[in-house]
């Protein structure tokens, strides 16, 4: 397992009320005590998961181990080793990602609980809720008037935007499969599924991003005119004075957050509750909302979403999830590409 650490640009002084405040421990050549272990799949970006973890182990002395993927790998890997479990935690998800694989987590009812009223919150605490951010479209100034953007889901599946359109593949990208059910959700009173399927699919134009970060990469770059991701990701990059703008869907969007889970069966379980509590503490949340351009998960810390929200049906998604990955995936391959 590949241990991921780099120096932070962020310094952090957070005092975390029942996980510890002690001074990191110096190393030791005696061998590292299971005590003081933890393994975290994440599915998080580096500039999201390396600050946390590094003030979690400087206030624990715990050594977390880090696995990075994509989220839907990340679950596939937990439940392959359901038999036999390699990590403790799972850091990051889509709620509507982690609620198709709740049975692979152990329950467990974080203290500020209470705070967190979200509708999208477990029921039964199998796992706990991180940060929210809604579904956005970004485009690149450069290439498009911001009077010129696609103002709302249905305008996406327009002629116009044939091969500008930078999306990640909905079956490897958790919130690409959120953005994929929500133009659905939006849509579905206008057009039929199968259309909307057809539609989007021929606007692709035949090519898929592998990831989140790379329909930044192709907008920023101008290789897209727009793209659909978070709006954590278009944030981050207009503060470090990329020529892209935001689009918020007048139609409406989701704003579905992500989540942490223990592992069921985990070999560390006082470890990963005390992680769980650290991620909800009041210091770390107000962190996530500086620095990592998120917006809390808990009510008395929650800035106002001034966004047309829908609501996200998470029990039609997570059940539907193999039908709508084959039927986009069927209209995807159907289309060639065109010049």
């Amino acid at each position: 397992m590949k241990r991921i650490r780099t120096a932070l640009v962020v310094l952090l002084s957070i005092s975390i009320l029942s996980v510890g405040c002690g001074a990191k421990q110096e190393p030791s050549l005696e061998p590292l005590p299971e005590e003081k272990k933890l393994v975290v799949y994440t599915s998080h970006k580096a500039e999201i998961y390396e600050p946390f973890i590094q003030e979690f182990e400087d206030r624990t002395g715990i050594w977390v181990e880090v696995y990075a993927a994509g989220s839907n790998e990340i679950l596939e890997k937990v439940a392959s080793e359901a038999d036999k479990p390699e990590a403790d935690v799972v850091f990051g998800g889509g709620a509507d990602s982690l609620h198709a694989y709740t049975s692979y987590f152990e329950p467990y009812q974080v203290r500020c609980r209470e705070q967190i009223t979200s509708e999208y919150a477990p029921a039964d605490d199998s796992f706990t809720l991180f940060s929210e951010f809604p579904i956005v479209f970004v485009y690149n100034k450069k290439l498009v008037f911001s009077a010129g953007t696609p103002q709302g889901w249905s305008e996406l599946l327009e002629g116009k935007w044939k091969g500008k359109i930078a999306f990640a593949n909905p079956a490897n990208s958790g919130s690409a499969y959120t953005a994929l059910c929500t133009m659905l959700s939006v849509c579905q009173d206008q057009k039929d599924r199968t259309e909307v399927m057809e539609r989007f699919a021929g606007n692709l134009n035949g090519e898929l991003c592998k990831s989140s970060a790379e329909v930044m990469d192709e907008v920023i770059s101008g290789s897209r005119a727009v793209g659909i991701t978070t709006e954590d990701e278009v944030k981050k990059y207009e503060d470090q004075g990329m020529d892209i703008g935001i689009v918020y869907p007048k139609d409406g969007t989701a704003v579905v957050p992500d989540g942490t889970a223990i592992v069921k069966g985990a070999k560390h379980m006082e470890n990963a509750k005390l992680f769980l509590e650290f991620t909800v503490c009041e210091d770390a949340q107000n962190l996530i909302q500086d620095y990592g351009y998120r917006r809390s998960i808990r009510d008395d810390l929650k800035t106002d979403l001034t966004v047309n929200t829908i609501r996200y049906d998470m029990d039609w998604a997570q059940e539907s999830r193999e039908e709508i990955l084959k039927d986009f995936e069927d209209a995807f391959s159907e289309k060639e590409v065109q010049p």
